[in-house]
């Protein structure tokens, strides 16, 4: 007879809640409270060495123990990127309804990779991937999707869809791929994970927008094509990471279909804009094949959300599918396919049910008022910059980021570039709000992405004020 052994910790339900009814309010209380907290926590020498002497050992520890280790060492000492004034990068902006959609598939913990396996969620999520590729303007009967890690493996799984659309094995070193100079970092990544030499990679100069400029982009397909390459993937930009800009999506339409070739949008942060009062700013992506989108970008989700979706879910079988005949099945109907056959990975837990729960909680108004909030910040942030004779704006609100630059005329550039330096340094030694540097036309300027629904108008005229007595302080500007 088999022993239930309900005394062994590691399948103790009762503890686990007890645990979460203890702590949970605890971690709430602390993200309900991020906005008055430090942005910046570094972790300390000792702190370090602390957790590094935590053993593991045979017996096991009590979960209060462990609990405060993990507060009190690990997780306190991290950015708080879901902070409302953390400016750089591409912000977190953790909305607490997802952390709630994703405690909810923890506890179930569907298998992710197959229908048969976890029906519910396979629909579920098919008709999220749907609805977003019906946003897009994609057919929806013909559009594939799967959710993935995060808009690196979006773009990879796209690109690796398009060499096997548009090459043959034996063309792969001639293959060559279009990308912007202000294209992220993973697109090229990614294209040299899939094959593609590096020297095959093409950077497409952008104009003063920061949009890739059209003409150079069919200038050097053609000149790729009198060489004996093969041209046969463009990538373009729908919010890039530096400016929030969108690159000329028909031109690049245009060019694609000239030559017979993919056309990948990267939208892992703008394309949120789709569900935005500004939809228009992203005419021509449903012309696209296919599109990266990151949940945890501008949909305010726990990180580890982001999805690809192809015009042509064929085309995502023929390539990640193994069994040939499965591809007959998926002509005119999708409700049976298994993810596993729609991208790299066969284990992957259910990245889009926090997403689904999102959406269905919250209402499409409040997603839309919620995004429209970032464009509206920057706007502020670029109005009250260009009050003052003493800020140049490099590069004006796009979705929700502006760049801006201390320039009164007086100084060279590498000294403005020290200064610009200088007055991220002095904001985040402050910490109190984060900004820091980007580099644009060999310009050190501050970058400001306000895409946080929280932040107020009130927190964006403090934060320039700031930055002005700062300038006073250094001597730069008359109080």
């Amino acid at each position: 007879m088999t022993s239930n052994n309900n005394d062994a910790t590691l399948f103790n339900w009762e503890e686990a809640k007890a645990s979460l009814t203890k702590f949970m309010p605890l971690m709430v209380e602390e993200q309900i409270h991020t906005a008055q907290s430090d942005i910046v926590n570094p972790l300390p020498e000792a702190k370090k060495q602390a957790i590094i002497d935590i053993p593991f050992q045979e017996e096991p520890r009590s979960a209060d123990e462990v609990m405060h280790e993990l507060n009190e060492l690990v997780y306190k000492y991290r950015t708080k990127q879901s902070h409302p004034r953390f400016f750089s990068f591409i912000p977190l902006a953790l909305s607490p309804i997802s952390v709630v959609g994703e405690a909810i598939n923890s506890f179930y913990s569907p298998y992710g990779g197959s229908h048969t396996l976890s029906e519910g969620m396979a629909v579920a999520e098919k008709k999220l991937m749907n609805w977003m590729g019906e946003q897009i303007g994609y057919p929806v009967k013909e559009l594939g999707g799967l959710f993935v890690s995060g808009g690196s493996m979006a773009n990879l799984t796209a690109s690796i869809v398009a060499r096997d659309e548009k090459l043959k094995e034996d063309e792969l070193l001639k293959g060559t791929v279009y990308v912007s100079d202000q294209t992220h970092s993973s697109v090229a990544k990614g294209i040299r994970i899939m094959g593609i030499p590096r020297a095959n990679i093409r950077k497409v100069k952008t104009n003063d927008a920061f949009q890739m400029i059209a003409e150079d982009l069919e200038k050097q397909i053609e000149q790729d094509k009198a060489n004996g390459m093969i041209p046969f993937l463009i990538v373009g930009s729908c919010g890039t990471t530096n400016t929030g800009s969108i690159d000329p999506l028909h031109q690049l339409a245009d060019i694609s279909e000239a030559h017979d070739m993919w056309l990948h949008i990267d939208g892992a942060y703008g394309a949120s804009a789709i569900l935005s009062s500004h939809r228009q700013l992203l005419d021509g992506i449903e012309r696209s094949d296919s599109i990266s989108w990151d949940g945890h970008k501008w949909l305010f989700q726990t990180y580890g959300c982001a999805v690809v979706i192809c015009k042509d879910r064929q085309a995502m079988s023929r390539t990640f599918s193994e069994n040939p005949e499965y591809l007959t099945d998926i002509q005119s109907d999708d409700s049976n396919i298994n993810f596993w056959d729609m991208g790299i990975e066969l284990t992957a837990p259910a990245r889009g049910m926090r997403l689904w729960y999102t959406l269905q909680r919250v209402g499409l108004k409040e997603m839309r008022n919620a995004i429209d909030k970032g464009f509206e910040n920057a706007q502020h942030f670029e109005n009250l910059f260009r009050q003052q004779s003493h800020f140049e704006i490099v590069s004006p609100a796009r979705l929700s980021i502006v760049n801006v630059r201390f320039n009164d005329g007086k100084h060279s550039e590498q000294e403005l570039n020290q200064i610009n330096k200088k007055l991220s340094e002095l904001s985040t030694k402050r910490n109190n709000a984060i900004y820091y540097t980007t580099l644009l036309h060999n310009k050190t300027v501050l970058r400001f992405c306000c895409m946080h629904p929280l932040l107020t108008k009130q927190d964006v005229q403090q934060v320039v004020d700031q930055i002005n007595e700062d300038l006073v302080a250094l001597g730069l500007v008359e109080p």
